[in-house]
């Protein structure tokens, strides 16, 4: 069950949305923990086997967590060493599985934000920034804290039991929650799923015919694909919690057009970025100083962003041109000699790096990560006659991309206009455009629902993709 299928949209959520909010404050996490678990159990109801395998996880980390020890040293690194290495041990066997076996095995929904919290868990008791709940439920609702199975943002155990230790309503959170919601649900059921149609389509075709120019717009729409899809699921969770009572922090990883490329290479959340410096990089710059700690720590963080996604070896062979224009872009000597402010080299940069995301997110949406070499072969290696405009009969649902264009030109300009009067504009100049950006939002929302959603139920039912 996504967060944006009909069950959950229609039925799930208003039930659930008064049990947490209409409770007395003592039992209010209790309550969200509850719905969690109901939720995560609706959604893989059709995966016995991942269900099984996540209760198993959940049952031995809820245990660890609770079992008396004797206050020693290293019975206490025993705990936090068993706390971080069976989950990710149960994960990469699910990948490994799910990947190389699907027959076999199906990997559960959202299996890899539960090990990050898990770990994220031990750590922080490890360190002594948390204080376990006294309720084992609790803890168990955070495992499973469903806005974020989904695709994210990844959430710390520090950061979400002081989150939700005050669940109230309140009623500017829960129209701003609402607005987010709806932005989030036209990005993933509107903009994500018509561009990644038209791949499927540009594929299906490939086989037969495949121009370079056809291989440019396939690279196009698997990184737009990509990007509305992760910034869309940030926004349904983000929305999702604030009218359940508390605000998630704000989550961009992904800028489109940005001074720094390596904002938009370093992987799929900018939360799960700051997870990896946490945990990862800062312990590696404490334990091991010097100059060539950063390129190191860069290039590990990488390769587990990489492997989050896929375990096949082939998908670090195309993520490798990607990091070593990350580590070009951040290396001092090149900062110094290359004027970055300039717009021409702004733009250039732009460019190179979307190119290059583009063909690292077309290996990860491929069943074989070197598809993405293939097609290029084939597209750069066909020598017949080829008009341009053979790439719109193609793509079968070639309106909805004309009428997705139509939209984004229009609303351009109204947020280039929004975001120069947001800069010296009056309190009542901004609440116009306030309430103007919410009409607009909400007129979008039930033209995806009414127009876009009917004609991509699969999308919205079983999702694009989930880690």
């Amino acid at each position: 069950m996504q967060l944006t299928s009909p069950f959950f949209l229609f039925l799930f959520f208003p039930l659930s949305l008064p049990l947490v909010l209409l409770l007395p404050k003592t039992v209010r996490r209790l309550s969200l923990s509850l719905i969690s678990i109901l939720w995560y159990v609706l959604a893989n109801v059709q995966n016995p086997q991942g269900l099984v395998h996540v209760a198993l996880l959940i049952f031995f980390a809820t245990v660890l967590a609770y079992l008396p020890l004797p206050q020693r040293i290293s019975v206490a690194k025993i705990r936090t060493v068993l706390g971080v290495t069976l989950p990710l041990c149960s994960f990469l066997t699910a990948r490994i599985l799910g990947e190389y076996f699907p027959r076999l095995y199906a990997y559960p929904i959202g299996l890899f934000f539960i090990t990050l919290s898990i770990i994220s868990y031990f750590i922080d008791i490890a360190r002594g920034d948390v204080i376990s709940p006294k309720n084992p439920l609790e803890l168990i609702g955070y495992f499973l804290f469903f806005p974020t199975l989904c695709m994210g943002p990844v959430l710390r155990s520090k950061h979400f039991f002081d989150l939700t230790e005050n669940i109230s309503f309140q009623p500017q959170r829960f129209t701003n929650g609402i607005r987010f919601y709806m932005i989030g649900y036209i990005k993933r059921m509107a903009v994500a799923a018509v561009f990644l149609r038209a791949m499927e389509d540009i594929l299906t075709f490939s086989a037969v015919l495949l121009h370079p120019l056809s291989y440019l717009f396939l690279l196009i729409f698997s990184f737009l694909c990509f990007y509305f899809y992760l910034t869309g699921s940030a926004d349904l969770a983000r929305g999702l919690a604030a009218m359940y009572g508390f605000e998630l922090p704000r989550d961009r990883g992904l800028v489109p057009f940005s001074v720094a490329p390596h904002r938009v290479l370093y992987g799929s959340f900018l939360s799960f970025y700051n997870y990896l410096l946490d945990y990862i990089y800062q312990p590696l710059r404490r334990r091991f100083r010097g100059k060539a700690c950063r390129p190191l720590g860069s290039c590990l963080l990488f390769a587990l962003t990489v492997l989050a996604w896929r375990t096949r070896p082939e998908t670090l062979l195309l993520a490798l041109p990607v990091l070593l224009f990350s580590l070009l872009a951040l290396c001092p000597a090149v900062r110094q000699k290359v004027h970055i402010r300039h717009w021409l080299m702004r733009i250039l940069l732009t460019l190179i790096s979307g190119l290059l995301c583009s063909f690292f997110t077309l290996g990860l949406l491929t069943e074989d990560p070197l598809d993405a070499l293939r097609l290029a072969g084939a597209a750069f290696g066909n020598t017949a006659p080829y008009q341009p405009h053979y790439i719109f009969g193609m793509i079968r649902d070639g309106r909805y991309l004309i009428i997705l264009s139509v939209l984004l030109l229009l609303l351009l300009p109204y947020l280039y206009m929004r975001h120069a009067l947001r800069k010296k504009c009056s309190e009542r100049t901004e609440k116009t455009l306030l309430i103007s950006e919410t009409v607009l939002v909400f007129a979008l929302f039930v033209l995806t629902i009414v127009f876009f959603m009917p004609q991509f139920p699969q999308y919205a039912t079983n999702g694009m993709f989930y880690m």
